[in-house]
């Protein structure tokens, strides 16, 4: 899930790729770091250029495709800090499935003061910029492509999550958050990515 926002990217740029799910835990001493997902792009002149850390990877090809936030500083702060917001929320939803007994009212906890602050906040964001399913000014940008990916992620049926994980996000509670989710779905650049999902 890690590798949704490179994944849509990569598809959207029409590259050619491999999408390779290495043998695990067995190549975990492997790769980078020990962990998923990793970028290895074979240059023209035939070396590889590799890089790890998914947000990392999701920058690189982000810029590459020229979705970053081209408007100053400022923007470019804010760009950072409200992706870095989305890990607050998603690093609990995983953390919360795979945690040991006894701990999972704990986290669950801070899932919901995190996912409750992120809508407040983003809401707030998003209504800033005229509501308009943009982040940033009136054009797809990396960050409505993340919030899509994130969105798209956590919607995913899972008997192990927290229930009633999403209703964070719905519509009533999340119009804003939603006009991204759609406005993102229904463009060019994630329709290739929307095709795998069908």
């Amino acid at each position: 899930a890690r590798a949704e926002v490179a994944r849509l990217l990569l598809l959207a740029s029409g590259d050619k790729f491999a999408d390779v799910m290495p043998d695990w835990p067995a190549e975990k001493e492997n790769q980078p770091l020990g962990q998923l997902p990793v970028l290895i792009e074979t240059l023209e002149d035939g070396t590889e250029f590799e890089l790890s850390d998914s947000v990392a990877i999701e920058k690189y090809l982000a810029r590459k495709s020229g979705l970053l936030v081209k408007t100053g500083s400022m923007d470019t702060a804010r760009e950072d800090q409200l992706r870095s917001q989305i890990n607050d929320v998603i690093d609990m939803h995983y953390a919360y499935m795979f945690a040991p007994e006894g701990s999972h009212e704990v986290i669950e906890a801070r899932y919901r003061s995190n996912a409750k602050a992120f809508v407040k906040y983003h809401e707030k964001i998003l209504a800033e910029n005229g509501s308009n399913g943009h982040y940033f000014g009136s054009k797809t940008t990396y960050m409505d492509i993340a919030l899509f990916a994130f969105i798209t992620v956590i919607r995913q049926p899972n008997e192990k999550a927290i229930k009633d994980c999403t209703d964070y996000f719905s519509e009533s509670n999340a119009p804003g958050l939603n006009k991204v989710y759609e406005t993102v779905q229904a463009s060019s650049i994630a329709a290739p990515y929307v095709a795998t999902l069908k």
